[in-house]
């Protein structure tokens, strides 16, 4: 929610422009101020995608005090007080989706570096992984430049896609290099500086930090885990509709322990369908190749009607889609 209230409160200066970002979140404006209000993460990937919608791709470069190190918590102590930059960068990597679940992270080692290879956990059109990130990079590049000091400029910042059209506008919010059309998102620093000691050193602090992030994370990394299943056997048994019975059964439990896991995560099983079945018919409405009807069944609705509604709802009436067979 921290992120959200943030986001809002950068993009959202009127009222109609808060309840714009908000459409299809399912959260309200007095919810989000709430102090301690959660969010489930599908709600946070839909905010992302309005915001996307409306400001474009490079929209994180107008909100960079939100990816700053303040709202990392447990995690920026944790990650700033290990002993080398080598365990600063295994902390980042092993803890950074207890404050981004919407991404998974992998540490990686090469012959000359160690390398933090960063992928979306939730379903994501192309369009808002670039732009979250991007938001992602500059977590990384405040948090590790912190640590790197001078020598943040031999790390560097891998994206498996070609540069934007506005590159020129990344060059003041990095000092360390960046680097297009590689073949994964990686945060890639050269192991001669892996073995430096962290500048800010301190191991009962940091040991504090680390219990603290495992003790989110125990609770939470099965029932993540879990939700990232019920969304894989959604999307695989479309155009069928995967029932919520038929996914307890699926997953070995019952629909009541389920329905509560899920909701431990921050989410529920509707909202895993809707997530699936939105970013399914924005893919098809960008690819723009197949008609209303055979977009209706290949999501498994009933009729060309219903889809258009979910669409309303989904993508609002501003921007009614187009099919092929209107145009």
């Amino acid at each position: 929610m921290s992120y959200a209230r943030a986001l809002v409160r950068a993009f959202g200066k009127a009222r109609s422009e808060r309840d714009e970002l908000l459409k299809g979140t399912g959260i309200q404006q007095q919810v989000l101020d709430q102090p301690g209000a959660h969010m489930p993460v599908s709600a946070l990937v839909v905010l992302a995608a309005n915001i996307t919608r409306r400001y474009g791709e490079l929209w994180p470069l107008s909100a960079a005090p939100v990816w700053s190190t303040s709202l990392q918590g447990a995690l920026d102590v944790a990650t700033r007080t290990a002993p080398t930059i080598a365990d600063a960068l295994n902390t980042g990597a092993r803890f950074g989706s207890t404050r981004a679940p919407f991404i998974r992270n992998r540490l990686r080692r090469t012959a000359r570096s160690i390398q933090i290879e960063i992928a979306p956990a939730v379903a994501m059109d192309d369009a808002l992984w670039r732009a979250v990130a991007l938001a992602v990079s500059l977590n990384v590049h405040a948090s590790y430049s912190q640590l790197l000091e001078d020598s943040i400029e031999l790390a560097t910042l891998e994206f498996p896609w070609p540069p934007p059209a506005d590159v020129e506008r990344l060059a003041p919010h990095y000092s360390c290099r960046v680097k297009f059309n590689a073949a994964a998102f990686v945060f890639d620093v050269p192991k001669d500086l892996c073995a430096r000691p962290s500048p800010f050193a301190d191991p009962e602090l940091h040991g504090r930090a680390i219990e603290a992030l495992e003790a989110i994370e125990k609770p939470r990394s099965d029932t993540a885990a879990l939700a990232r299943i019920v969304e894989s056997l959604i999307t695989a048994r479309l155009p069928q509709r995967l029932g919520e019975e038929e996914a307890a059964h699926l997953v070995g439990t019952s629909r009541r322990t389920l329905v509560r896991r899920l909701a431990e995560s921050g989410t529920a099983f509707r909202s895993l369908l809707d997530c699936v079945l939105r970013e399914r018919a924005r893919t098809m409405l960008a690819t723009g190749t197949q008609s209303r009807d055979e977009m209706a069944a290949a999501l498994g609705y009933t009729d060309a009607t219903s889809f258009s509604r979910a669409c309303r709802r989904w993508f609002g009436n501003d921007s009614e889609p187009r099919f092929v067979d209107e145009i």
